[in-house]
């Protein structure tokens, strides 16, 4: 997501918000003014109801009809004195007791209408009051509606304000983030503010995890093209200047021994790209249980002699101890890329004396009388292409890969199954 769009986010989120606030507002508002125009009435019809019970009291004292409560209150107990614009009142039901439009210029007015009992007689009650001097004016209700708004509008403000400081808040981390990744720097580490919530440092873990991950597989793909091209050019090299040499001698022995350098240079070749190839299979079809088959005798002697004469150039001789025959997943050109990887490192380790490599039930070991380990490969900063290659191998057949510096000089590096 770039920064636009995290713009264009704030920017939906903010008129989001802001239409419910305002949703909000108009609704408190127009409640409001309901509640006060509901409690006005309320006052004033328990008002008449209160001053109906002093009406009976002073008509049954004698107080002649029509009596004048208050200067808003007139009570009847004798509708044929009602006057004229008050005629139709005479018709309600008794206990009637609301506020009704009156045609005539006083405006509206509440009426009560009910019976009392006098001198074991019923008689008719009926109660008007001026609505127009019990309610607020109209000057008042501005007042009140100003009063409401300014409230109303207050709360809104302050709620939309808080809504979108949330609201950058929230979107600041993705701004972040989306920056980071538009920069698309290498080895940089995502991260976002402390304050955001958990769910952003999450996932900023989860995207510097999956960072570091492309990394490695990044480094071992290059490993293995640069590993793949060294192992290759070598045979190359040798098949190419043989050729050449075919050309120049053309006695018996010498053409039988350019032919077996070719020979042997091709099938170098050859278990080079089976074991690559063998690496592709196995990566992509990781789930499926691979067949597993005897190490026998027999190929450890063959895989070794393939580095039989490197060994004796330095003067440095191969002793195998095989002590089981064990049943491994690798196959044959795995196997001879990492025996001969690790003798290859042993010889180059060793100025003489030699190699003994032990095959266990449980592991492989290849030791030898050499140096011993550098300081970078104390610290696994490198072994050579080889056993990085060894390393990976490895991983992908679930096997363990250690090298460590022996008890009596040289070094120990085991394949534990």
């Amino acid at each position: 997501m770039s920064t636009s769009s995290a713009e264009s986010l704030t920017r939906k989120f903010t008129i989001y918000f802001t239409s419910i606030a305002l949703m909000v507002g108009v609704i408190i508002y127009g409640l409001s003014l309901s509640m006060l125009y509901w409690l006005e009435d309320e006052v004033n019809t328990r008002l008449l109801y209160a001053a109906s019970v002093t009406a009976v009291s002073d008509f049954n004292a004698g107080a002649p009809s029509p009596l004048t409560m208050t200067n808003s209150i007139t009570a009847y107990n004798d509708l044929s004195q009602l006057p004229e614009q008050y005629q139709g009142l005479a018709d309600l039901p008794s206990g009637f007791l609301n506020e009704m439009t009156n045609a005539s210029e006083q405006g509206d007015i509440f009426v009560y209408r009910t019976d009392y009992v006098a001198m074991q007689s019923h008689h008719p009650l009926l109660l008007v009051m001026n609505a127009e001097t019990g309610e607020l004016t109209e000057n008042e209700w501005r007042r009140i509606s100003v009063f409401v708004f300014g409230i109303t509008s207050t709360l809104f403000l302050l709620f939309g304000y808080a809504l979108i400081k949330l609201t950058k808040r929230m979107i600041q981390p993705i701004s972040q983030l989306s920056e980071q990744l538009h920069n698309g720097q290498p080895q940089q580490r995502f991260q976002v503010p402390d304050g955001a919530v958990q769910e952003f440092h999450h996932l900023t873990a989860s995207l510097n995890s999956y960072q570091a991950q492309i990394a490695q597989l990044i480094e071992q793909e290059q490993t293995f093209s640069r590993y793949a091209s060294h192992e290759l050019r070598t045979p190359l090299t040798i098949i190419h200047g043989a050729s050449h040499l075919l050309q120049h001698d053309q006695s018996p022995d010498f053409q039988q021994r350019q032919q077996q350098r070719i020979i042997k240079a091709a099938a170098d070749m050859q278990n080079t790209v089976d074991a690559l190839l063998s690496l592709v299979k196995q990566e992509s079809r990781q789930s499926e249980p691979q067949p597993q088959r005897k190490l026998t005798q027999a190929e450890m002697e063959t895989l070794i002699s393939t580095v039989s004469e490197l060994a004796s150039k330095k003067a440095v001789s191969i002793e195998l101890n095989m002590q089981s025959q064990p049943q491994i997943t690798p196959p044959e050109a795995v196997l001879r890329m990492l025996i001969s990887n690790l003798i290859n490192n042993a010889i180059n380790a060793s100025d003489g004396g030699k190699i003994i490599v032990t095959v266990s039930d449980d592991y492989i070991d290849v030791v030898d009388q050499g140096r011993g380990l550098t300081e970078s490969e104390i610290h696994q900063q490198g072994h050579g292409l080889g056993l990085l290659i060894v390393n990976a191998l490895c991983q992908r057949y679930g096997w363990e890969f250690d090298l460590a510096d022996a008890k009596t000089g040289g070094c120990v590096a085991r394949l534990t199954f």
